[in-house]
């Protein structure tokens, strides 16, 4: 993908993610997270979201969890630059999931949303196992990835995503580098039906070139942006008590680091 083409999704993601149902909805899944897992009894907090693009997870996680250190990196200069406008105060600087910097010793909660689908399997496996090890004893690392390789399309050429992830693929990669599995679901279960029929032109072969591709974001937000939100968050609920759903378009995983 190139700079240019990054940078246009980079901005489209600026301007919809305040708004857009997807992100609402993930972001509300987040949210839920942070309440009922991290770590409420600290009175200190260090969160670190890696990959954390235009900023809107950074700024929930500073409304949540308040964290005495709240930093996030990215590849993409724009992407950067829009994520110290929303989130001024916050260490946001530039680095890469395949060799991360660490401006901290260790976290209480490690962020990654879909970031890890631009790299190659085992470039997944050296960033994620280098995440890992900075989590402290009763860390959580939250993640969010795509699902399923047959669902790539042309969203996928337009972001540059490389690799989607199954269930199964994330509780072992979580397991290989020591984490428990407090949480491994899909997600976006009952609107996946309708994705996957919206992307189905592209699932059959009708993909432009990768320069005119043009991803799901530049799709008019319509009045079912709010009942998708509204959907999406009753969906959230169900799983913040207990249920599995069976498929989605994205993996919704949660990891902690064990005590001992």
């Amino acid at each position: 993908m190139t700079q240019s083409m990054q940078d246009r999704e980079y901005e489209l993601m600026a301007a919809v993610e305040p708004v857009h149902w997807w992100y609402r909805g993930l972001r509300d899944l987040i949210g839920r997270t942070l309440r009922k897992y991290a770590l409420h009894e600290l009175s200190e907090r260090r969160v670190l979201d890696a990959g954390c693009g235009t900023g809107e997870n950074l700024r929930l996680v500073r409304e949540t969890l308040h964290p005495t250190y709240l930093g996030g990196f990215d590849i993409s200069t724009f992407a950067l630059e829009a994520a110290r406008r929303k989130v001024p105060g916050a260490d946001v600087y530039h680095s890469d999931l395949c060799a991360p910097d660490f401006h901290a010793d260790c976290y209480d909660v490690i962020l990654s949303c879909d970031a890890f689908s631009m790299l190659e399997t085992e470039e997944v496996r050296r960033g994620l196992e280098q995440l890992a090890r900075r989590l402290r004893p009763g860390g959580l690392l939250v993640m969010n990835l795509p699902a399923y390789r047959w669902l790539a399309s042309e969203h996928d050429l337009a972001v540059g995503t490389r690799k989607r992830f199954t269930k199964a693929e994330i509780r072992k990669l979580l397991d290989e580098f020591g984490l428990e599995s407090v949480l491994v679901t899909y997600r976006v279960f009952v609107l996946f039906p309708v994705i996957v029929l919206a992307r189905l032109p592209s699932l059959l072969g009708g993909r432009p070139p990768a320069e005119a591709a043009r991803s799901d974001l530049a799709r008019r937000l319509s009045w079912t942006n709010t009942p998708l939100a509204a959907v999406l968050r009753w969906e959230n609920a169900a799983i913040m008590r207990g249920a599995v759903l069976p498929c989605g378009s994205s993996v919704y995983a949660v990891g902690r680091r064990p005590l001992a």
